[in-house]
């Protein structure tokens, strides 16, 4: 990534990247009509309030960067990075998620509504009242994440592990819980949520 050609991020119709480094950007409240990036790395990037028509994110690193109320409509993304980023409300509903890493970020309030997320892994991030309706997930990790008050209704959870995740006042089904691995605190908690019984 140190080797990228330095590229530019403008607010206008249209965004092509590829093999870019992209650094202390400011777009946000700006309208695209399409974004497309492959091997790129953003750093300090702004897209606040971005409004996305489509897009495709392949094999990109994002550290820093800010996706704060952003909408982004027919989206892809694949083999990419999302380091300590503020992502709050960011409106991504029914977007491809394969072999995504998002670490240490704040995704409280995001909407990911009929996403499908395969291999991915969220890691130590901040997903209070998250809203991932109907989302199908596949080996899918939340390590150290807060997931509280965050909505599960009606998705498809299988091979998803909530390792050292806070689950409290998290909303999902009884039958959903057949594919997720869970701790020991966890699945007392989620016991007396529907009324099991446990003994020793």
């Amino acid at each position: 990534m140190s080797r990228l050609e330095v590229g530019a991020l403008n607010d206008c119709g249209q965004v092509d990247l590829e093999q870019k480094s992209i650094k202390d950007r400011d777009v946000s409240a700006s309208t695209i009509d399409e974004f497309r990036a492959e091997g790129c790395l953003f750093e300090a990037v702004m897209l606040n309030q971005t409004n996305i028509s489509e897009g495709k994110v392949v094999d990109c690193i994002f550290t820093k960067c800010s996706f704060a109320g952003a909408e982004l409509e027919d989206f892809l993304f694949e083999r990419s990075e999302f380091n300590s980023s503020w992502m709050q409300g960011i409106q991504v509903p029914q977007a491809p998620f394969r072999d995504c890493y998002f670490n240490a970020c704040k995704l409280n309030n995001a909407n990911f509504r009929y996403a499908k997320f395969k291999d991915c892994i969220f890691d130590s991030c901040v997903l209070p009242e998250a809203d991932f309706l109907g989302a199908d997930f596949k080996n899918v990790d939340f390590i150290n994440c807060d997931l509280r008050e965050s909505q599960f209704s009606q998705s498809s959870l299988k091979d998803v592990r909530l390792k050292g995740s806070q689950i409290e006042g998290i909303s999902l089904s009884k039958e959903s819980l057949e594919g997720v691995t869970v701790d020991t605190a966890q699945a007392i908690y989620l016991a007396s949520v529907f009324g099991l019984k446990v003994e020793d």
